[in-house]
């Protein structure tokens, strides 16, 4: 199915290696599919020249940096100096990808909060969005934002409760979706999504992860996105075309872009 007004995949790792091999049909295939603009998070500092790099070559591309805490052994705090000078030297649209992940055992607490408000602080500073991770934390990642009241951002891949959800949105957060909600069995999900107003959300494919149910155990990629907007059409009962247009303003709005 094509779509006429253009799609805004909110969160998407092309910078990661596994698409080394076929970037470019990769992107092809995305603007064939009306995929106009696509977010790319940093998740540690070794990787935000690749990020730059890709964003220089591909006008499409809008880059954040960040430290992500699902990679905590790899940084350390020179690299909150050099988020500084990239945000100065580069003018990314937003910090991150940053956040907690309690899920994960090994991941220190402690280590991870720092890291998470250092970066908060910085979004503050440099006036940014922050584009935030939030797995089996997403209280504690409440309590963050609500210390810091000019903040704003948006929190990636949301699979809190419809209560965490709407003081999200009232605290002037957007939440976005990909993948997960294309599967029958997120009952729990698809129910949240279809709760939330949509001039709060936002779509994404978190592309090499979390793919479609159609592509299940494949590589994610930005041109599948098309089936997030379906199916978020069809939890809202709405068309396609709306679901395109109001996400993209949306993210267009967060990130002035």
């Amino acid at each position: 199915m094509n779509f006429k007004p253009a799609i805004i995949d909110s969160h998407c790792h092309i910078d990661f290696d596994v698409f080394d091999a076929d970037r470019q049909q990769v992107l092809q295939r995305a603007a064939d599919a009306h995929v106009e603009k696509i977010i790319v998070p940093g998740v540690m500092q070794s990787r935000w020249q690749k990020i730059t790099d890709c964003c220089n070559q591909y006008t499409e591309l809008y880059a954040c940096y960040g430290l992500h805490p699902y990679f905590l052994a790899q940084h350390n705090k020179q690299h909150l100096n050099d988020l500084k000078k990239i945000i100065d030297t580069h003018k990314p649209i937003a910090i991150g990808e940053c956040g907690l992940d309690f899920f994960l055992k090994d991941l220190n607490i402690e280590t991870q909060q720092f890291y998470f408000e250092q970066q908060l602080d910085m979004a503050l500073e440099f006036n940014l969005p922050v584009v935030i991770h939030a797995r089996k934390s997403t209280e504690v990642v409440i309590n963050a934002i609500k210390k810091r009241h000019a903040l704003r951002g948006m929190i990636h891949s949301f699979s809190g409760s419809y209560e965490q959800a709407i003081e999200l949105i009232k605290l002037g957060f957007y939440l976005s979706f990909g993948g997960p909600i294309t599967y029958e069995k997120s009952t729990r999900l698809r129910k949240l999504v279809s709760q939330l107003p949509l001039d709060s959300l936002l779509i994404e494919t978190d592309a090499p992860d979390q793919p479609v149910a159609s592509a299940a155990g494949s590589r994610n990629e930005p041109a599948f996105i098309i089936e997030v907007v379906q199916h978020m059409a069809e939890l809202h009962n709405t068309s396609t075309d709306e679901i395109a247009n109001i996400s993209s303003n949306n993210v267009i709005e967060l990130f002035n872009l």
